[in-house]
């Protein structure tokens, strides 16, 4: 009488890695998905940070504050700020979507903006303080909407324009 044998044969093992990789492989582009959704996401609250940031050091000191979209070094008046992730970027394709420097008041109200229009004439528009970030690979964006008076109003989802 012949004694079984614990164990798996070759054939159970190859088997089991090949169901293994095959799962690996459908797997993994969402891993990547996953990663730059998570970039984005990181960045949008970043810039919250810094926004809410740069309003509470205007009131603080009682002088104007500036949030700047470039990178640089953080003073008390002046705050930088840019994506730290590559595949993040600061989106101003929409019509009320703009990057210039944002200035903060000493009662921690941001200044208005204007964009010139030329339409049959030249016509100044107050832009909304909205910021969009987008990330292209995954064709998602986040967008930032400030208050009147300075603070985080929304955060919405949405996709690059």
């Amino acid at each position: 009488m012949r004694k079984k044998e614990n164990g798996f044969t070759l054939i159970e093992l190859m088997v089991t890695i090949a169901v293994m990789a095959i799962i690996a492989m459908i797997a993994a582009p969402s891993f990547g998905d996953l990663i730059a959704k998570r970039h984005l996401d990181t960045s949008i609250r970043e810039l919250s940070l810094v926004l809410s940031d740069a309003r509470a050091q205007a009131t603080t000191l009682r002088k104007n504050v500036t949030v700047k979209f470039e990178s640089g070094t953080n003073t008390a008046e002046v705050r930088y700020w840019i994506p730290k992730y590559d595949d993040v970027d600061m989106n101003s394709n929409a019509m009320d979507v703009d990057f210039s420097d944002v200035v903060y008041s000493p009662v921690g109200i941001p200044q208005q903006r204007t964009k010139t229009i030329n339409n049959p004439g030249t016509l100044q528009v107050l832009l909304p303080l909205k910021f969009e970030l987008c990330n292209s690979k995954i064709n998602q964006s986040r967008t930032i909407t400030l208050s009147m008076n300075g603070t985080v109003e929304k955060i919405e989802l949405g996709v690059c324009s």
